[in-house]
């Protein structure tokens, strides 16, 4: 069977099309189970027609429903695309709860196995059999350069997961700098600690994020239903459902939809759209690179309410791109509604009202914007409590630099990554200006004090500088947990407040008001005929 899989999958490399299609997947099982060319393959082979099946299912599901009327069909098609996406991301989620698992069980044996031996390497090796079937495939990639500094070259884009670089982190200084005051058996213990931590708050997460794909897409694969039992009551309804004026509600509604399934999908994570590595190969063209530049300045986008989003939560990200995401919207959505309005030869004067909703359309990316920044502290402070687990950690081993650490920093962060770059590179010029730049970027949040360690550390020491920090790790591990539940318990307030909105928002544009409308018409024919 898995011969068979493999051959499917170097057919579909082989073929352009083919590579595009199994390419995002390809590369999430790469980062998650790193195995050889063959396992790689069969995995990700799997793994699409896993999705590809579920996707297909909710497809027939939804015509059935509709009894493959073929006006459902874009209903039935979105349905299975969203359902594609969300199986997707599942997926993720539970790769990398799964490894998590994996992580905090092997952290218990390697610190019986460091009792025993005494030594990082000897630990680490004699612990491996009790890793997970997943886990062994990182370990295996870790081991290969355990004894070098920072994160292998190899395993730097492929880890799926933070906790995985701390845990290089620990093994690497214990091995290079040894292990005075027990120092890597308390940051194991600490790791262990976050990592427990994590764990509990995804699960909380994923319990209310259990139904709420399912419960969204309710919403319009009741549509047929709602449909049906209408014209039974009315039957001057047929015209309305099969005309102009019903085609347009339900894309109204299957947009509505749509919008409240990717809101819910962001506050899980604040991620990359997938189209957004088409569109940085786009801006690589400087013809079109010049044209965002021509048209962010005319458009006086500094000073409006985009820019300052993006100078306070996403200053690593560029308005070209932004300009440009905005522009796909548009002209995509433009040729969706032309073609819709082809199909029922409307006028050409529909070209107007067409412009105007594409329009409308094009501010999806600034909505997605929003709600990223609605998350963004949190995420931020996430990040941030992560590199402070990091930096106590190296900061505890003798011979530690400023240098080591920041370099540390710039490779584990997503969000920080910008500044700290741009403070490395200051650092041989002139360090104390460049930690002041970076303390001035970030003195409104709590990695100020990891900041004022590393400027403090000039004159004391690096072991002396963190003394505060390493005595206060209980106070941050709570606010840690203090800080993730209120999270949870926010998002769990936004879900039982929207949750049912889509589907009350169709049942009344679908069902309730053309309902209305053709009764209390009918109601006045007949009046009017008895008068």
């Amino acid at each position: 069977m898995e011969r068979w899989l493999y051959s499917i999958y170097k057919i579909l490399c082989l073929s352009g099309i083919g590579r595009i299609a199994i390419g995002k997947t390809e590369y999430e099982v790469g980062r998650y189970l790193p195995f050889d060319d063959f396992g790689l393959g069969v995995n990700t082979v799997k793994l699409l027609m896993a999705n590809l099946l579920k996707s297909i299912l909710i497809f027939v599901i939804a015509l059935v429903i509709a009894g493959f009327d073929n006006k459902y069909f874009i209903v039935a098609l979105v349905l299975g695309i969203a359902m594609y996406k969300d199986s997707f991301a599942k997926w993720k989620r539970k790769q990398e709860k799964n490894l998590l698992k994996q992580l905090s069980m092997y952290l218990n044996e390697l610190r019986r196995e460091y009792y025993r031996f005494g030594d990082v390497e000897e630990a680490f090796l004699a612990a491996f059999s009790a890793a997970g079937e997943e886990l062994k495939l990182h370990l295996g990639l870790i081991e290969e350069e355990l004894d070098g500094n920072g994160i292998p070259e190899n395993y730097k884009v492929a880890s799926p997961n933070r906790f995985l670089f701390i845990f290089i982190a620990i093994c690497q200084c214990g091995i290079k700098y040894g292990d005075a005051d027990n120092v890597f058996i308390s940051n194991i213990d600490e790791l262990q600690k976050n990592i427990d931590s994590d764990l509990l708050k995804w699960e909380r997460e994923d319990f209310i994020f259990s139904t709420v794909f399912f419960a969204i897409s309710f919403a319009i694969i009741t549509m047929p239903i709602m449909e049906r039992w209408a014209v039974s009551q009315v039957g001057d309804l047929v015209d309305f459902y099969n005309g102009f004026r019903g085609s347009l509600t339900r894309i109204l509604c299957i947009v509505i939809t749509m919008l409240f399934i990717i809101f819910f999908e962001k506050m899980q994570e604040i991620r990359e759209d997938g189209i957004e590595p088409i569109l940085s190969m786009i801006m690589e063209n400087k013809l079109i690179n010049k044209a965002l530049k021509w048209l962010f300045e005319h458009r006086k986008m500094e000073n409006g309410k985009v820019a300052k989003i993006f100078n306070e939560n996403f200053p690593e990200k560029s308005y070209q791109h932004f300009i440009l995401m905005r522009c796909f919207c548009f002209f995509f959505s433009f040729g969706l509604i032309t073609i819709w309005a082809g199909y029922w030869k409307l006028s050409y004067f529909m070209i107007i009202p067409i412009i105007f909703i594409s329009f409308l359309l094009s501010y999806i990316p600034y909505t997605g914007l929003i709600i990223d920044g609605m998350f963004y502290e949190a995420v931020l402070e996430e990040e941030i409590g992560q590199v402070r687990l990091m930096t106590i950690s190296l900061a505890s081993v003798i011979g530690m630099t400023v240098e080591e650490i920041l370099l540390w920093t710039e490779n584990f962060t997503l969000i920080l990554k910008e500044s700290v770059a741009s403070c490395i590179d200051e650092l041989d010029v002139n360090e104390h200006k460049a930690l002041d730049g970076l303390r001035s970027r970030w003195q409104k949040t709590s990695f100020i004090n990891v900041i004022d360690d590393l400027i403090a550390s000039d004159k004391i020491g690096i072991s002396e500088a963190f003394k505060d920090l390493m005595s206060r790790k209980d106070y941050y591990t709570a606010k840690r947990r203090q800080d993730q539940e209120l999270i949870v318990r926010k998002k769990e307030a936004i879900i039982s407040t929207f949750l049912y909105l889509p589907f009350m928002m169709t049942v009344g544009a679908y069902m309730i008001v053309p309902f209305l409308v053709i009764s209390i018409k009918n109601l006045l024919d007949v009046t009017v005929k008895l008068t």
